[in-house]
């Protein structure tokens, strides 16, 4: 179906025509917006995003590349709703146009690429563990950094993208590494990318649930959560996985999902079965369940035993974008890195997003240098002894970030701090 065919349809959508409507042009918005902060023009704000959304629904512009590509520059941080005094519904928005588009003639190569390794590789995990091991090996023999080094002068893009690349930190995680207990309280979401690179990180969640008292399974039959794929405009893709997931996470055990990503893409499962009530329900039903480890281990740390008191005690938070903006959960890794003997400094809103969102970094990796090197002056100019932050994407690029700085700093996934101070990993945390 082509995009224009595609947005007459979203105009039966009233959710889509009223969300539309709703933005009055205040500007609130535009400020607060990273992408407008990198491009500096309206188009690139979400006030200038919705009024060419709303041109569209009227008739005024066709649904061309032109959109496409102003749609594409969006982070979909979505820090424009936290202050938005008409409530418009804007990641609902983006991600409904970004599906209408699909395709146009704007970068039609890239974006196959990017298709094909959501729909091939992300959404089943034996491939994503075997792609893992693979660019664990390039990363062994170094093969990245000599890429890197041959492209910066011809092609400084694709070096850039390479730098910002993840680095595989630990083997790759299968399901089948942990016990699947039926009647188990917690059921632990693993994810694509995090099982993939961030292996180590689900070992330490793992760990860090039981040792606070947690009996945990983790369901053999889940995949990728989907959001990577409904950020991308691939909908019915996205609305399989989480047909896929609401099956494998069936029951009354909490799901624990321990990237902030991931999280609000099953929060937001409802709004994918719109006309269809049994799966509706059952993805809200989901979603009455679905936790962070901060929340699931916080209550739970008195009772445990904790280390020593940590050897470094200043802890910078970062929190991602996904958990300030939309999922309100502020704080809460602050109160918990103070429970856990740290003193404790959060990163300012000011600083703005890391850059990461998603496949951001790797589809548009200057903007993303950008707004990650002005975090990454925030941070050094607060000198921390480690980072925190609870997003996987977040965590591997201000890595990266900082490693082509030369700088020598941790930064932690919240689930390997509480592991290692509750016993495991290493003693410095």
């Amino acid at each position: 179906m082509n995009p224009k065919a595609s947005f007459a349809r979203l105009k039966e959508d009233p959710e889509y025509q009223n969300g539309v409507m709703r933005c009055i042009r205040c500007s609130i918005c535009v400020p607060r917006c990273p992408s407008y902060r990198v491009y500096q023009n309206e188009a690139d704000s979400p006030r200038g995003r919705v009024q060419m959304l709303r041109a569209v629904m009227e008739d005024r512009l066709e649904p061309s590349s032109n959109l496409e590509h102003h749609l594409d520059r969006c982070l979909g941080c979505r820090a424009c709703e936290d202050v938005c005094p008409s409530a418009v519904p804007y990641g609902y928005l983006l991600d409904r146009a970004r599906s209408a588009l699909q395709p146009t003639e704007h970068a039609r190569a890239r974006k196959s690429v990017v298709r094909w390794g959501l729909t091939r590789i992300a959404a089943t995990p034996w491939r994503v563990y075997w792609s893992a091991q693979l660019l664990r090996l390039v990363q062994a023999l170094r093969l990245d950094r000599l890429a890197a080094w041959a492209l910066r002068k011809v092609r400084p893009s694709a070096a850039l993208r390479i730098e910002l690349a993840p680095r595989v930190r630990g083997a790759p995680f299968r399901a089948s590494e942990a016990e699947e207990k039926p009647g188990a309280a917690v059921q632990v979401l693993i994810g694509c990318v995090a099982s993939g690179v961030l292996g180590d990180v689900q070992r330490a969640t793992i760990r860090a649930l039981e040792r606070t008292g947690a009996e945990v399974s983790v369901p053999a039959s889940q995949n990728c959560c989907g959001a990577l794929h409904l950020h991308a405009g691939l909908m019915d893709e996205a609305r399989e996985l989480a047909r896929g997931n609401i099956e494998a996470f069936d029951g009354e055990a909490e799901v624990c999902v321990n990237a902030a990503g991931c999280r609000l893409a099953m929060r937001e499962y409802p709004s994918l079965f719109d006309g269809e009530p049994t799966w509706q329900e059952r993805a809200r039903q989901l979603v009455g369940r679905l936790r962070s480890v901060t929340e699931l281990t916080g209550a739970r740390l008195n009772g445990a035993a904790t280390a020593p008191p940590p050897t470094r005690r200043r802890a910078l938070v970062h929190e991602p974008c996904h958990e300030f903006n939309v999922q309100k959960e502020r704080g809460k890794l602050e109160a918990l890195l103070r429970q856990l003997g740290y003193e404790v400094e959060t990163l300012p809103r000011g600083a703005g997003c890391c850059g990461s969102a998603g496949l951001f970094s790797a589809l548009q990796p200057k903007a993303a240098s950008d707004l990650l090197d002005r975090l990454l002056d925030d941070v050094q100019g607060r000198a921390p002894e480690l980072v925190v932050s609870s997003n996987p994407g977040c965590q591997l690029l201000i890595e990266a970030g900082l490693r082509r700085r030369g700088i020598d700093l941790p930064v932690l996934d919240i689930s390997e701090v509480i592991d290692r101070r509750t016993g495991g990993g290493e003693a410095e945390a």
